[in-house]
């Protein structure tokens, strides 16, 4: 793909939505060479277009992407599936007895939680807060590309604008919270999200609360 399509597609897959007008302001283009790239993109299906109303009351064109737009990102449904049928494959009948089908999930996600932190926590040992944000964000990075984070009035924000399990996420919420839990264990603090993509939202938005204790970061031997 041509780097300013996958400007663009970055960019829209941040801000939800954006004008010729200001895709061309945010990004230091020209109004005509957004508008070519934008009808490709449109084209190929991976953005759409509507018409709204903008504060002059003027219609005008608002692009946002399309399913297949969002599909361009990376996800990781086959890693998260052979990392739980790696768990449930440990359980014991016993451990299920009397479980309702959500425990059944919550067991096998607290089970992979414990497995992911355990290989991952020894890489923050000795790591003061900060670095450990920039370190959880670099690994959702990796994951997704399109994680960021910034210093908020009480402690840090991480903003994941590429969910790698939406689909999962958006039928089990409890995939949602297992990923809450797994950032808190990584990174020894409290940790809530504030928007979840699964709910509708352009990101997912964790507030790492510095004055939070949160679980231990010991690694189980």
């Amino acid at each position: 793909m041509h780097p300013t399509k996958r400007r663009i597609l970055d960019h829209l897959k941040r801000r939800g939505k954006g004008t010729i007008d200001e895709l061309a302001r945010d990004m230091a283009l020209s109004r005509a060479t957004v508008r070519q790239h934008l009808m490709a993109l449109e084209r190929d299906g991976l953005v759409m277009a509507r018409e709204e109303r903008g504060p002059s009351r003027r219609p005008r064109y608002v692009f946002y992407l399309g399913a297949a737009g969002h599909d361009a990102y990376p996800k990781r449904y086959g890693q998260l599936a052979l990392l739980l049928l790696e768990e449930v494959g440990k359980l014991e009948a016993q451990e299920l007895e009397g479980l309702s089908a959500a425990q059944k999930r919550g067991l096998v996600l607290a089970r992979a939680l414990e497995s992911m932190a355990r290989t991952a926590l020894i890489s923050t040992q000795g790591m003061g807060l900060g670095q450990r944000v920039r370190l959880v964000t670099r690994l959702l990075q990796e994951q997704g590309g399109l994680a960021e984070w910034r210093r908020v009035e009480d402690g840090f924000e991480i903003i994941d604008y590429n969910c790698v399990f939406q689909r999962v996420a958006e039928s089990y919420q409890e995939v949602c919270q297992w990923h809450v839990q797994l950032l808190a264990r990584l990174l020894g603090c409290a940790v809530r999200c504030l928007e979840y993509q699964s709910q509708g939202a352009n990101a997912c938005r964790f507030v790492v609360q510095a004055s939070s204790p949160g679980p231990q970061q010991e690694v189980s031997t």
